[in-house]
């Protein structure tokens, strides 16, 4: 079971905890708001949240287009004498701007969001689900995708899953709109099991084979860009599945697979190690697919019932993940009271940290954890902070590594022409100008917005020395280099 966190448990530490994991992150005095609420009515307020805020505008761009016409006007052109691919180009160039922007529109939503929980559920889908518009290669599919993990965010997944299986970017990426009754594809069927549900060991061979004839006949309408049901390319003949047997189609087959004990286990231990701690032990799993089953697979009580449980502010958990790089570029750039990256920078960021939205490494998603840092990954997060604070200036006082000119690990160098120049961000929204002067003050203030709570005595005493070879200069160049020195630390890495 899990046990409720007592009342006199809740405290500033642990909303902080709690804003950073269900949300990306609240600054001093939105997590002061949060502990004055009480732990039950914001858990109400992140957890019962409005249709309405859940599903924002679409971009402009994200309509449905006739890709059968599409296709043939670049055939074609194919054709032609001259050989010219203006029309292919064309289309390619389209697609990467498509992209980009929606890799800067989910940014923007995760920034700003109204409902912060649902879109770090829908963060959570897009890593369960994972799909790559490396291989979708369509905007359009990939946003509604996205679209379905938000509207489907809190809600049952079951109900997910079943949407998933038809959805045109799951169905491209997994090969599931070229199986036939003659030839039932098993990619699909075989992630279903292994990543999506019940994790290895717990199917089998046979499971896989007729899973696929159940998953015959899925189709996309290329003219609509919508899912359809061809009947005469399905398999309806009876199939034995988890050892019953009956004409299953792929809603019956994904029904059977809820309610295999391994399906509850293999989500908990996926919702706790993103909600909570990289290694959760068998007792907790246990406890909290309990849970799973216990709300049919209703995710809002479930994280309900999480986000109120002692053991969600245990001290394995609290202080003690690292940030993914989506959570570490949103909460960044919130903490410093900045201007969003552009979009290119941003997208460079995440490639050169390790998560790319819509393009995951593989179908299993990311790994997470301590994957997230290496020795390159952690030296551009450092010179990526400075990048933030002090816009195109690398100062070598401000780079606790000392090395002048460090690269940010843009692929043309850190400033080429492609790359935005930014303002250096006001140091007055973050530092009062009355803390200034008063070092032990300041880096107590600081280390309250940066870290939550008091830094280690001896990166506290780094920051007092920094600022003491720097007396009386109290500037905001000062300013900014205190702060990219907090921000270099292992400190600043956790969640």
């Amino acid at each position: 079971m899990l046990t409720p966190l007592a009342s006199g448990d809740w405290n500033y530490g642990t909303a902080a905890h709690l804003l950073n994991r269900a949300a990306f992150g609240g600054a001093p005095e939105e997590i002061e708001a949060a502990r004055a609420k009480g732990l039950p009515k914001v858990v109400r307020e992140l957890v019962d949240t409005s249709p309405a805020l859940e599903n924002p505008p679409a971009p402009a761009w994200a309509l449905p287009r006739n890709i059968r016409e599409i296709r043939m006007a670049i055939r074609e052109e194919k054709n032609e004498p001259d050989g010219r691919k203006d029309k292919r180009r064309e289309f390619r160039q389209m697609e990467g701007e498509n992209i980009l922007d929606l890799r800067r529109w989910w940014l923007g939503q995760m920034m700003t969001t109204p409902v912060p929980l649902a879109e770090k559920m829908t963060l959570f889908w897009h890593g369960h689900f994972a799909t790559s518009v490396e291989k979708v290669k369509d905007g359009y599919w990939m946003w509604r995708q996205n679209d379905t993990f938000r509207r489907h965010a809190l809600g049952n997944f079951a109900t997910l899953t079943k949407e998933i299986s038809r959805d045109p970017a799951m169905m491209i990426y997994l090969d599931l709109q070229q199986s036939r009754k003659e030839h039932p594809n098993e990619n699909w069927a075989r992630e279903l099991m292994e990543l999506f549900t019940v994790g290895i060991g717990h199917y089998s061979e046979s499971d896989i084979r007729e899973s696929a004839r159940a998953f015959t006949g899925y189709r996309i309408d290329l003219t609509n860009q919508q899912f359809r049901f061809a009947p005469r390319q399905t398999d309806a003949g009876p199939k034995t599945f988890m050892e019953k047997t009956g004409p299953w189609n792929g809603d019956d087959i994904i029904d059977i697979l809820m309610k295999q004990p391994a399906c509850a286990q293999f989500l908990a231990r996926k919702l706790w190690r993103f909600f909570a701690e990289d290694e959760p032990s068998a007792q907790i799993v246990d406890a909290v697919a309990a849970r799973i089953r216990e709300h049919n697979f209703e995710m809002r009580p479930v994280l309900s019932e999480i986000f109120r449980s002692r053991e969600f502010y245990s001290d394995a958990a609290m202080r003690n993940q690292i940030k993914s790089p989506i959570q570490y570029l949103i909460q960044t750039t919130k903490l410093l009271a900045a201007d969003p990256p552009a979009a290119p920078v941003a997208q460079n960021a995440m490639r050169q940290m390790g998560q790319i939205l819509f393009a995951p490494p593989n179908v299993k998603g990311w790994d997470g954890g301590k994957a997230w840092v290496s020795t390159s990954t952690l030296l551009f997060r450092y010179n990526f902070a400075n990048y933030l604070i002090n816009g195109d200036s690398m100062r070598p006082e401000a780079d606790p590594s000392k090395q002048k000119g460090a690269d940010l690990g843009f692929r043309r160098g850190p400033f080429s022409a492609d790359i935005p120049r930014r303002d250096p961000i006001d140091v007055g929204k973050v530092i009062p100008l009355e803390l200034r002067g008063k070092p032990a003050q300041l880096v107590a203030h600081l280390s309250t917005r940066l870290f939550q709570g008091p830094a280690p005595e001896t990166e506290r005493e780094a920051f007092l020395q920094y600022l003491k070879a720097r007396e009386p200069d109290t500037g905001d160049a000062t300013m900014r280099g205190l702060l990219h020195l907090m921000m270099s630390t292992p400190q600043f890495q956790l969640a």
